[in-house]
């Protein structure tokens, strides 16, 4: 009897001791997750700063905008919910959802550039926080929000985060479809409902993009299924359940979009789109092999430096363990990079901003060697610590040359922010360093960027604006009859869509100098937009009998990195763009 009260007693103590360490783990857990969800919160939010910035002071559209937007504001008009229209027509080039999004903005805030883009900031900044929470949960809180703030503060991340495209929403639902996928394995308990929930993110990223929505995340789980041999964990029954959530959630519309304007514009979109841009049949590039990684490189800047570090401890301890299984979410998130990345690869419609679905991944594992690394003591994190702390010092310097040509030498509190936050980050960065408060050089970093980022909206946005001259020109276009022309020059056709957008009015491409002349020579009212260059080599005759209502400098090439260099800062190369009328008495 003794012996069983021993055995109870023992029993008993070893549960109480148990529960008693349950519950530290447990009131631990809370004083973690706290500072954790603020940290995390403080980082959306100094992130949201300059998108939002960017996105104010931003008066024209970039790269493929002015499509979604310009669809989303005739749709609108017409209040057709199923067809995309643009300039009167249907747009099959992507499918519905992102327009809707807009088209909701629209509806709710007025037409703007502004509220085109507010749901690409919308799903950048949830992306930063599912990626935060997806590190901080599969190593360790450090590391979640280390993962955040390199993923805000990635080069091409914060460039789209605002621009009213597809591509951020389809990042957030890969990275919640892959995150799913990832949590259904590791969790029987909630294996189902992960499965459902990642089938109707990956609907709704087909619904956004296109196939690449769905095939994409699911070629990288067979890859990791395969690999760690996890097959036995998906059933049959979870395959059936997916794929009816997948197609309840993105057939409607394709059959409300077939029923309405036939078979041809499905076609139109799943062929030439989707099959014939991949193999380079409409849109070939004409990229090397290698792009696609170099973009990554590029475009995950400055962070980018630590994945090569990254990539070497993951295979050393692969080797060390002789095996995926004790490494499998970063076997996940490496397939996740590489799958992406080699099928654009492969593809001839190489586009640098395809491989934006691998930033969530690439975000927690360099957040993920960085902890690990310092935890260790290693000097690789410190090293390139001090060399981006170096980095950021020498572009600010670097960028006082370039702002003082860009501005005209304008007096230099109006645009010194950005030195001064390049600078100060960098000088921040190296005081942690040199106190070995590593991560709070690495917050340094990130709010260095954010701010220089949003000093760059602040005070060269509007100077960039003031050479965009199609703004200066807006208010004679709109005062102008509804029975007048508008006309736009070959070489500045990109203007367009823009016009438009701003002003409900649809001009016409002049294409060349000949048909300048005949449009400016129509006894109907007339108004062309035409560089100084072009104006001049009208006939005598014409010169004669127009009328320039204003005449504004104006960049005439793509602006990009390289170019605003190559120039040194003077953009327009002494273009100037005339607002010319066939009316003198105007």
């Amino acid at each position: 009897m003794s012996t069983t009260l021993v055995r109870d007693t023992t029993g008993a103590a070893g549960e109480s001791s148990k529960d008693s360490r349950k519950e530290e783990t447990v009131r631990q857990t809370h004083q973690l997750r706290i500072p954790f969800f603020l940290g995390l919160l403080v980082i959306v939010l100094v992130a949201a700063i300059p998108y939002i910035s960017l996105a104010c002071n931003s008066s024209k559209f970039n790269r493929a905008e002015v499509f979604f937007a310009e669809c989303a504001r005739e749709m609108l008009q017409t209040a057709n919910l199923v067809t995309p229209l643009y300039h009167g027509q249907g747009f099959f080039d992507k499918p519905i959802l992102v327009y809707w999004m807009i088209l909701t903005s629209f509806k709710a805030f007025g037409v703007s550039h502004l509220t085109a883009r507010i749901p690409s900031i919308i799903f950048a900044l949830s992306t930063i926080t599912l990626t935060g929470v997806a590190a901080g949960r599969l190593f360790s809180p450090a590391s979640g929000l280390l993962a955040a703030m390199s993923l805000g503060s990635a080069f091409m991340f914060m460039s789209f985060a605002n621009l009213c495209m597809s591509d951020m929403p389809l990042v957030f639902f890969d990275c919640a479809s892959l995150s799913l996928l990832y949590a259904a394995l590791s969790s029987q308990k909630y294996r189902n409902i992960c499965f459902w929930l990642a089938s109707l993110s990956l609907g709704l990223g087909f619904l956004t993009k296109g196939p690449v929505g769905i095939v994409l995340p699911l070629i990288s789980f067979a890859a990791y299924l395969t690999i760690c041999r996890q097959w036995h964990l998906v059933r049959f029954q979870h395959v059936i359940s997916s794929a009816l959530i997948m197609a309840a959630s993105a057939s409607p519309w394709f059959f409300a979009a077939y029923r309405e304007n036939g078979a041809g514009a499905l076609v139109y979109f799943f062929i030439r789109e989707n099959v014939q841009r991949f193999a380079g049949a409409t849109y070939d590039t004409h990229r090397p092999l290698w792009y696609m990684i170099v973009c990554l490189f590029s475009g995950f800047a400055p962070w980018s430096i630590f994945l090569p570090f990254a990539f070497k401890d993951f295979l050393r301890k692969w080797r060390e363990q002789s095996g995926p299984q004790n490494m499998q979410a970063k076997v996940f998130l490496w397939l996740w990079i590489g799958t992406v990345t080699l099928f654009f690869s492969v593809s001839r419609g190489k586009i640098d901003y395809y491989v934006l679905p691998v930033y969530p991944a690439a975000a927690i594992l360099t957040a993920s060697y960085i902890t690990s690394a310092l935890a260790r003591k290693s000097a690789a994190p410190v090293v390139l610590g001090w060399i981006s702390a170096c980095a950021l010092a020498a572009a600010g310097i670097a960028s006082i040359y370039f702002l003082q040509q860009l501005t005209g030498n304008a007096p230099a509190q109006q645009w010194l922010l950005i030195p001064i936050a390049l600078c100060g980050g960098g000088a921040l960065m190296a005081l942690a360093l040199f106190q070995k408060l590593y991560l709070r050089a690495y917050a340094a970093m990130f709010a260095a960027i954010c701010l220089s980022m949003n000093g760059f909206a602040l005070q060269i946005f509007p100077v960039i604006t003031r050479l965009q001259a199609v703004q200066s020109f807006r208010a004679a276009i709109v005062s102008s009859t509804p029975e007048t022309r508008i006309g736009v020059y070959s070489t500045i056709e990109n203007w367009i869509d823009e016009i438009t957008f701003q002003t409900n009015r649809e001009p016409l491409k002049i294409k060349n100098v000949t048909g300048a002349n005949l449009f400016l020579a129509s006894p109907a009212e007339a108004l062309l937009l035409i560089p100084e260059s072009e104006f001049q080599r009208l006939p005598l005759s014409t010169l004669l009998h127009v009328q320039v209502l204003d005449s504004k400098p104006f960049v005439a090439h793509a602006l990009n990195p390289g170019y605003v260099f190559g120039r040194h800062g003077n953009l327009t190369e002494g273009s100037r763009l005339l607002l010319v009328s066939n009316r003198t008495g105007q």
